[in-house]
């Protein structure tokens, strides 16, 4: 019994093998013979508030370039905003004529609104097996969201066109050709279970991500709750207050042009012989010229409230992190 337990605690220590192999034919690195593994690093990276240097933290660089914590904190509720189901490819994005923009966050990635969809680049060194086994295996968790990542783009460039879209748009390299691509593909996807997705980050069993239901996801539901997630959601657009407004008070305006039109005919009924006469009717024509006067007083007063809301929202914000920049710089000075 002892020995066994020994056995299977060597099994679970055991770094496991990248999802790729260093000898299968099917293989075709186009990188290792020029490149060496560390230049496959941007030199410098901006992390929150602070600047990270990918060769010199290579881990805590993988990390924030792979996993999505903020997805994960939140998987229990992405069913509100997306189906579990491949992406789809790339041509198809077209044909919906979405956009595709650029991120570098991998919790933005898949990540579509309105006719924008949002796509992360394919990193290099997801290509190299050698890279695999130094950097990503001896991490279990870093490995299913390498691998996850991997396979969204097995969604995505599922055809030639598709690889020419990725090519275009700068999310494969040039040096990429279509054979290789697809025998690529065909030696990961013997290393994946795509029956039950054992072998992925849990954010992976879901493809695209509606933005809008990301932000009331956020907003509203527990565990991301907070004042701060309230006010931003989950991906905030422009902070300008013009723009927080069209956004989220657009209704109010519908709301507006609803009541003139209600008051107008209300008027038009009034000035009827039919209708003066008619006590029930001025009595609901007296209820509700005031109700609508009290809601746009109301709606008034809303908007003032959430204007000064957010005014000293972002005043104490950027006051905050000014306070902690400055208290971070000046114990990077004293410290020795």
């Amino acid at each position: 019994m002892r020995i066994l337990v020994t056995v299977l605690r060597n099994q679970a220590l055991q770094k496991p093998s990248p999802p790729i192999s260093s000898t299968d034919p099917r293989v075709n690195d186009p990188f290792s013979a020029r490149q060496k593994l560390e230049s496959f690093h941007p030199a410098m990276v901006f992390q929150g508030s602070q600047f990270l240097r990918p060769n010199k933290d290579t881990a805590t660089y993988l990390a924030a370039d792979l996993k999505t914590p903020r997805l994960n904190d939140i998987h229990q509720h992405l069913w509100l905003a997306g189906l579990p189901n491949a992406a789809r490819p790339l041509h198809r994005q077209k044909l919906l004529g979405r956009t595709i923009s650029i991120t570098e966050d991998p919790d933005e990635h898949l990540v579509w609104f309105e006719t924008r969809i949002f796509i992360k680049p394919l990193p290099d060194f997801l290509l190299v097996y050698d890279y695999w086994n130094d950097n990503l295996c001896s991490d279990l968790e870093l490995r299913k969201s390498a691998c996850g990542f991997l396979l969204s783009y097995a969604w995505l460039v599922s055809y030639k066109s598709d690889l020419d879209i990725a090519k275009e748009c700068g999310l494969l390299s040039k040096d990429i050709e279509w054979a290789n691509w697809v025998e690529f593909l065909d030696a990961f996807l013997d290393n994946i279970n795509l029956e039950t997705l054992g072998d992925v980050n849990k954010r992976y069993k879901y493809g695209e991500l509606r933005l809008s239901r990301l932000n009331s996801i956020y907003r509203l539901a527990p565990p991301a709750y907070s004042f701060r997630n309230f006010i931003r959601g989950y991906k905030s657009g422009s902070t300008w207050h013009e723009a927080f407004f069209q956004r989220h008070f657009k209704w109010i305006l519908a709301a507006f042009a609803l009541l003139t039109v209600l008051l107008s005919a209300l008027q038009v009924g009034l000035a009827t012989t039919r209708l003066q006469g008619y006590a029930t009717f001025q009595t609901a024509s007296y209820g509700f010229a005031t109700a609508s006067l009290v809601a746009i007083v109301a709606g008034v007063v809303l908007l003032f409230f959430v204007w000064l809301v957010l005014f000293f929202y972002h005043l104490l914000s950027a006051w905050t992190n000014n306070r902690e920049v400055d208290r971070r710089r000046s114990r990077s000075v004293s410290s020795p």
